[in-house]
């Protein structure tokens, strides 16, 4: 009788299954060469988030497979540093090229598991990011061939050991990229940069997701750091326009040239459907531009400043419907947010709002009749009881974060809402740990809504309970409801 056997295919299937679970992907290397073979891309597509105590171990394998330029670079600022207790072998030989396996490149994960490594060794921050870790990410992008996600900083382009960097090295590896964030630290004009840049609007066209992070202003009326320089400006300008179907763009510090941007954007009008503004400034800017992305969906201000009640009227021709929209942190007068709300709102399904007035509250009430999900973040006081009166009856879910220095004004704040809101909804989500009086509210607030609620977020859900605090949760629990990770359950209800 012929024993039955899994085929190649279905081998492969299992693994990709498995590949968030690495101590069992490990123990899939040791099966035979073809599961070793098998395995190896999928650890290695992304090592450096992984939540293991000792993924910097990785560093080591990584040195392996350095070429001879770059082993001499290492050793010469190991002996420079008169670091001398760390043996490299030139002549061993990995088994795989690890790093061309590799899919997510973050540089700032990189360099947290690199200095996690040389925890040990006598070195400076300041000397481990100047002389030691440009070494490393020289070689990784030399090898890396599979990059879908690159995250990266141009701090790598004003390292000494970066100005003989052959960019052309790595920028033919990027053909396959479908996200960009790029994280731009100087205005000085920089060649490394600029080529950089200038191949990644020739060769990246396929690009999914865009993210730009410009620097950040060292003070608060400073507009100097926000100069970038013309030809910058003109490649990112170029990468903007030149994606085929970019769905995702986001921006950050952006202090001037806001315009320029926004008619970028207008290139990617077929296939942008999501666009986050943080810590931007909007004075001066023709917001006429978004009236041409027909197929936005998702729009998010954080940090933001300078939107005027006149600039927003613009919006009331806009050909998009938007599903979620969210206001964080914004700097300007909550008019300007009603206002935004009135001419958007008809379409938004999702709706996150910091700090709402009760006019806010009632503007939403009109103009959103198919919000289902609304998200308050509150850090002042407020009158809760009149807030959780005129929320509409059309939220089936809700997620309240109160942010009080005191427990029992916080605790009474979530009372006067719970007992005071309507009794329809199917999730709600709140931002407090797990204790009596907190379940106490909750349960009653269930036996009042005649078990419409299905999910409820709490935190800390691995604290140890009493046997009050235990029979309370089993009776909620009884009544149908999901306990859920205050933080994890919007992916909880999705998913549903």
């Amino acid at each position: 009788m012929t024993l039955p056997y899994l085929t190649d295919d279905c081998i492969y299937y299992i693994l990709q299954y498995l590949q968030n679970d690495d101590s069992t992907l490990f123990n899939c290397l040791l099966v035979n060469r073809f599961w070793c073979k098998s395995t190896i891309p999928l650890i290695y597509a992304n090592p450096f988030a992984k939540k293991s105590k000792k993924k910097y171990l990785i560093i080591s394998t990584l040195i392996f497979c350095f070429n001879k330029a770059e082993i001499l670079q290492l050793k010469n600022q190991l002996t420079i540093n008169q670091i001398n207790n760390i043996n490299i072998d030139e002549e061993h030989k990995p088994l795989f090229e690890y790093p061309k396996y590799l899919e997510d490149y973050h540089d700032f994960e990189i360099n947290s598991t690199i200095i996690r490594y040389c925890s040990g060794l006598l070195i400076s921050n300041n000397k481990m990011y100047d002389d030691i870790i440009p070494i490393f990410h020289q070689s990784i992008l030399r090898q890396s061939r599979n990059i879908k996600q690159l995250n990266i900083s141009s701090y790598l382009f004003y390292k000494e050991s970066f100005k003989n960097f052959n960019v052309q090295n790595f920028i033919s590896n990027l053909t396959r990229l479908n996200s960009f964030s790029f994280y731009l630290i100087d205005t000085i004009n920089n060649e490394i940069e600029n080529e950089f840049l200038r191949n990644i609007a020739d060769i990246s066209l396929n690009l999914r997701k865009l993210l730009i992070k410009l620097p950040q202003r060292s003070y608060r009326h400073d507009t100097s750091n926000n100069l970038i320089n013309t030809t910058t400006w003109e490649k990112l300008h170029k990468i903007i326009q030149g994606q085929n179907k970019l769905k995702i763009f986001k921006i950050k510090n952006c202090y001037s040239l806001l315009n320029n941007v926004l008619l970028s954007l207008e290139f990617q009008k077929h296939s942008l459907v999501h666009i986050e503004f943080i810590n931007t400034d909007f004075i001066n800017v023709d917001l006429k531009s978004f009236n041409s992305l027909y197929n936005l969906e998702y729009l998010m201000f954080e940090s933001c400043k300078g939107i005027l009640l006149n600039q927003c009227e613009i919006l009331n021709c806009a050909s998009f419907k938007l599903k979620t929209i969210s206001f964080k942190c914004n700097i300007w007068k909550v008019d300007v947010t009603s206002l935004i709300i009135k001419y958007l709102g008809a379409s938004i399904q999702r709706l996150f709002v910091e700090n709402p007035t009760i006019n806010l509250i009632e503007d939403i009430s009109m103009y959103c009749p198919n919000l289902t999900f609304l998200k308050l973040r509150i850090h002042f006081l407020i009158d809760l009881i009149s807030l959780a009166n005129n929320i509409p009856i059309n939220i089936s879910k809700i997620s309240i974060s109160i942010y009080y220095p005191y427990s029992s004004i916080k605790f009474l704040k979530f009372r006067e809402f719970l007992e005071n809101c309507h009794d329809s909804f199917e999730m709600i989500n709140l931002n407090h740990i797990i204790e009596l009086r907190f379940l106490k509210i909750e349960l009653n607030y269930i036996e009042r809504s005649n078990n419409s609620l299905k999910i409820l977020g709490m935190m800390n859900l691995d604290k140890e309970l009493c046997d009050e605090e235990l029979k309370l949760l089993n009776q909620i629990k009884a009544k149908g409801v999901k306990i859920v990770e205050f933080n994890s359950i919007h992916d909880v209800y999705k998913g549903l």
